[in-house]
């Protein structure tokens, strides 16, 4: 990005609180950097322009007019009537974003950021904590790192997959109109866009799942469903299909391999724990492990080392032993 068009055009999406993609993120982010007392200034401006209490009262020309003296000599200098424009549509999509804020974010101020997934296709988010989100149709969200209780904060209505960035101190909640979500740094799936059966699905990490009685803790390749009004929880049966990955894609090839290496790898790639029994470490095995199918996969070894395995958890977690 060398053109100053491309950046007027950055941060007019910025100061209008617009999704940006990870690289235009970064070209805006080495902008600041290299520019930070005129991006000081123009934030000042773009939040008193934020704070005029009626859209009617908005005068563009008279924001350009405090704009463009700080603006002489800069990268904007002999674009007027183009910077003019920018600071128009900003300044408009501005006072639409903080005039619906309070009700989209259930009137936790003016300071959430909003994303709306209008589309037929997922969208991917970076929200400003370096967290990053993936949008389903018809999905929205509204995001502050700045809440009350000094958390960052999610409000979803819809469907939307979650990576969260840990930080130290800053916990992430996740709020839905059923279920409240807490977590620290990890990746999981929310489903909310059905009222009668919403649920959690946790991909890493560990998540404190609330609804307005009850309260579960769930860890990777576990759910818990809201249900009948009471939260279940349980194993995920396919946490490939679940997270939009193919079981199909996993493929293992050991060749005269120890089996403390080999369920090592498998628990790697599938998040499948199996634990070896006395005497079975020195088992060296030549296989080949298709799909992430649990029952399938200790099988599989069973049959190989000459073994026999046992079921802890369905699709979770097995033993082989002799």
């Amino acid at each position: 990005m060398n053109s100053n068009e491309d950046i007027n055009g950055l941060l007019a999406r910025h100061f209008a609180h617009e999704g940006l993609t990870p690289r235009q993120q970064s070209l805006l982010e080495s902008w600041i950097k290299a520019n930070e007392g005129e991006y000081v200034r123009l934030k000042k401006l773009m939040s008193a322009s934020a704070a005029t209490p009626d859209p009617a009262m908005f005068d563009a020309g008279a924001a350009w007019r405090k704009v463009e003296p700080r603006l002489r000599g800069s990268l904007w200098s002999g674009m007027r009537h183009k910077a003019m424009f920018i600071v128009s549509v900003a300044a408009a999509l501005l006072l639409i974003v903080v005039l619906a804020l309070p009700y989209l974010s259930g009137g936790r101020g003016s300071d959430m950021v909003q994303y709306a997934n209008n589309g037929a296709a997922e969208q991917h988010i970076l929200l400003p904590d370096s967290s990053e989100v993936v949008l389903y149709p018809e999905a929205t969200l509204a995001y502050t790192g700045k809440s009350a209780d000094k958390m960052r904060l999610a409000r979803l209505k819809g469907k939307a997959f979650f990576k969260v960035k840990k930080q130290h101190g800053a916990s992430f909640k996740v709020e839905t109109d059923m279920m409240n979500v807490l977590v620290m740094g990890t990746s999981f799936l929310v489903d909310a866009s059905h009222e009668e059966h919403a649920g959690v699905y946790v991909k890493t990490g560990r998540v404190k799942v609330t609804t307005g009685r009850e309260s579960v803790v769930i860890e990777k390749n576990e759910k818990a469903e809201l249900i009948d009004g009471r939260l279940r929880t349980g194993v995920i049966g396919s946490p490939a299909a679940r997270f939009g990955t193919d079981d199909a894609d996993v493929s293992l090839v050991f060749s005269n391999e120890p089996l403390v290496k080999v369920v090592a790898e498998i628990e790697n790639h599938t998040g499948i724990r199996i634990d070896l029994g006395s005497g079975l470490d020195d088992n060296f095995i030549t296989t080949r492990i298709d799909g992430a199918d649990g029952d399938e996969i200790v099988r599989e070894l069973a049959f190989v080392c000459g073994c026999r395995y046992k079921t802890i958890t369905a699709g979770k977690h097995y033993m082989l032993y002799k």
